[in-house]
């Protein structure tokens, strides 16, 4: 076993589901140009030290050396009794990807290598380890193929550990020392101790998984475990995808029937990653500067904010032009989470002034632009990722996901079966072609789309929501409550299945049950404007306008410029005989949303008892003109 401080060297083998996506293109999540949550965990021997250096070799089709890698910790056990290298993994993070990998012909066709052992033995194992030798060998090779490589890989090997390790240790020692500093955001925690090895909850190995928890955390108050996964970068898909299989275990091994809740501490989020926040409430994140550490982030985020230095690495290396558009990029995808669509196209307009080809700066910015009600310019920017990238699955998800924003179904219907036929068991694309679907009122055909999603993945909650949703809209109440209660057994604390299951509820009558279900919604997001108003207009049914008011008022005081709770606290003073200032609420309703004919109908209802009957007939036949009938 070599010294501690000595750093190894060594030759990781993956198969071609590690290193392609569906479509054949590389995974995003292996390249460091897109974003800065590449990496995770992956097996290795069992001598792997933190700061080891790593070349990933992949198997055919490509037979070619492509990333180089770093561990990030030491060789932990992943299965709960062995002895075998292979039944170790470490954590990991992307370096460089080549540009130029280098090819099994180019190791073939150089003297130097014929001797070399995995070159010799065709790559048959899964591991091995690489003597200075050939590690310089290798890197030469890198360089000739690959300009500006030898600066890069000279200064990464004088440097013991990158940036990104030390600055991410830093905030985990932050955080252990001042647990405290959680409970503003409603979480009293302390580190998680196992009684049987005595293992305590700090880089706590999920053994019979693989991967290690940053921090496994219980709530004292909540009588729940909390799995805090750190990320002194913006969080990623990639994060949602391990934070969530480390609740899955804890669930499974330690907790049984105690609820597991995870938490991401990270600088921000990318889109991706709030689409994976919107199908759970079991995950939640918070900003690193939200703490009050003075940890500070990487340089590759802080370039924005230093543009004299921001075509450098951590390590103070020059990149290029598609390594500086990776720090846009994250700027722009953050923006986009902000709702703050104008800045974020600015942001991706930069991404693709470096990175012409970067299929995320297309497609987020056809996004943003989706949401500024501006379709020409969406379209045109998604048109050019599916000329780049007509095999891609994803882009024409996304295509489809901003038709839907622009209310043109029908074509989105078009470009989610594209989506569907390169990719006819994408369970996303099946769900939102079923949202597109409901969208027009084909309800039978949408149902039809979302029990495949469900068929595909039949632990979808976020499908099962809209199974249940689209079974209220076609009156078939008995069978969405079924929906929903399924979608809840799956995962308790999700608000969406609980407020949707109210609405059904309330559809059929039973108004208690339907306000115990907003209740519940209301207590996992007590945030929730939706729920709130709910409530208010189920207890208007009941005739219980004070609690309907102040339900009703949190909803306004929630999101003032929501249209429907000012319209349902207008038929509250309506019902009261306040008709003036039934008549100011609807007024504000219709401000908010002038299309809503049910709001005009109901002005009309409350000037013709104020005897105002020429006003009246002027709201009833705004109402029939946007589609209002009896």
């Amino acid at each position: 076993m070599s010294e501690p401080n000595e750093r190894q060297y060594w030759l990781w083998v993956t198969r071609p589901d590690y290193y392609l996506e569906d479509d054949g293109s590389d995974r995003e999540l292996l390249d460091p140009t897109h974003g800065a949550d590449t990496g995770g965990w992956w097996t290795c021997h069992r001598d792997t030290k933190k700061g080891d250096l790593i070349f990933l070799w992949r198997t055919s089709p490509k037979k070619d050396i492509g990333y180089l890698i770093q561990a990030e910790s030491d060789a932990y056990s992943i299965v709960d009794d062995n002895d075998q290298g292979w039944d170790y993994g470490c954590d990991f993070d992307v370096l460089f990807k080549f540009e130029n990998p280098i090819h099994i012909k180019d190791l073939r066709g150089s003297p130097s290598f014929e001797e070399w052992g995995p070159l010799r033995g065709s790559f048959q194992k899964t591991t091995f380890k690489i003597s200075l030798e050939y590690w310089n060998k290798i890197n030469n090779l890198a360089a000739n193929k690959n300009p500006g490589y030898q600066e890069i890989i000279e200064l990464i090997q004088k440097e013991p550990l990158s940036e990104g390790i030390r600055l991410e240790e830093e905030l985990e020692n932050e955080l252990v020392a001042n647990l405290d500093v959680l409970k503003r955001f409603g979480h009293q925690l302390e580190l998680y101790i196992d009684s049987t090895s005595g293992q305590i909850g700090r880089q706590f190995i999920c053994k019979g998984n693989g991967g290690r928890i940053d921090l496994l955390c219980y709530d004292k108050t909540k009588k729940r475990y909390v799995v805090i996964e750190l990320k002194n970068v913006r969080a990623g898909q990639n994060t949602f995808g391990q934070i969530s299989n480390y609740m899955g275990w804890v669930q499974n091994r330690i907790a049984g029937n105690i609820p597991v809740i995870g938490i991401v501490i990270s600088r921000g989020y990318d889109t991706r990653f709030e689409s994976a926040l919107n199908i759970t409430d079991k995950i939640s994140q918070i900003d690193v500067e939200d703490l009050g550490f003075v940890t500070a982030p990487p340089k590759r985020i802080q370039k924005l904010a230093e543009p004299k230095e921001k075509n450098t690495s951590p390590l103070g290396i020059k990149f290029t032009n598609s390594r500086e558009a990776k720090t846009w990029l994250g700027k722009g995808d953050e923006f986009l989470k902000e709702a703050k669509y104008k800045e974020a196209i600015l942001c991706y307009e930069e991404v693709l002034k470096k990175d012409p080809k970067n299929k995320w700066g297309w497609i987020n910015k056809g996004l943003a632009l989706a949401e500024l009600k501006r379709p020409e310019d969406a379209m045109l920017c998604l048109k050019k990722a599916i000329e780049m990238y007509p095999k891609s699955a994803q882009v024409w998800l996304s295509k489809g996901i901003a038709l839907i924003c622009l209310n043109k179904f029908e074509d989105s219907i078009v470009a989610l079966d594209k989506a569907i036929e390169l990719k006819p068991k994408f369970a996303n694309a099946w769900n939102y072609k079923g949202m597109a679907l409901a969208d027009m009122e084909r309800n039978e055909e949408a149902l039809i789309a979302i029990d495949r999603a469900i068929e595909l993945n039949h632990k979808n909650i976020f499908a099962l929501s809209n199974k249940g949703y689209i079974l209220t809209q076609m009156g078939k109440y008995d069978e969405a409550v079924r929906a929903f209660d399924e979608a809840i057994k799956l995962d308790p604390q999700d608000a969406f299945s609980w407020h949707t299951k109210g609405d059904a509820l309330d559809e059929q009558g039973k108004h208690d049950d339907a306000i115990q279900a907003y209740d519940k919604a209301m207590e996992l997001n007590p945030k929730n404007a939706y729920s709130w108003n709910n409530k208010g207009y189920t207890l208007t049914k009941q005739g219980k306008y004070e609690k309907a008011i102040q339900a009703i008022d949190k909803a306004i005081e929630l999101d003032a410029n929501f249209a429907d709770p000012w319209s349902n606290k207008g038929d509250i003073f309506s019902s009261l005989g306040k008709y003036d200032d039934a008549i100011s609420f609807y007024d504000r309703a219709i401000e908010l949303d002038p299309e809503d004919a049910r709001t005009w109908n109901k002005k009309g209802s409350t000037l013709k008892s104020l005897g105002h009957l020429e006003d009246a007939e002027a709201a009833f036949a705004k109402a029939r003109n946007l589609g209002y009938e009896e």
